[in-house]
């Protein structure tokens, strides 16, 4: 289950931040995840919870908002918006899409208190 190591990195990165920016508490985190990043939200979610024990962030809101994926048909090259790996291409059929957007995770928005 990886991602109980993408929430410990996550907590990392938000407990960097806090000393950038001084705060000291974090109340909601909001997340963008591409359909096509491989994590399970549920997971990620259950994970969260028990990376954020004793951290800034232990009782935060985490809020997952999904991303469809873009990308470059090969064939036709025409661009394609997919929430799957292999999706033929609505346009000419072929299976030779190019993923450009959709396979990453972004912190959207921390919201915090000093």
């Amino acid at each position: 289950m990886h991602e109980l190591s993408i929430a410990e990195s996550l907590i990392e990165m938000i407990e960097e931040n806090a000393l950038t920016h001084d705060f000291k508490k974090v109340i909601k985190i909001t997340l963008e995840i591409g359909v096509l990043a491989g994590i399970e939200k549920s997971a990620l979610l259950f994970c969260f919870d028990a990376a954020a024990k004793n951290s800034l962030a232990e009782g935060a809101e985490l809020v997952i908002q999904d991303k469809l994926a873009k990308g470059i048909c090969q064939h036709c090259h025409q661009p394609i918006i997919t929430s799957s790996w292999y999706e033929p291409c609505r346009f000419c059929g072929q299976m030779r899409i190019k993923i450009i957007d959709g396979e990453q995770m972004i912190i959207k928005s921390l919201q915090v208190e000093n």
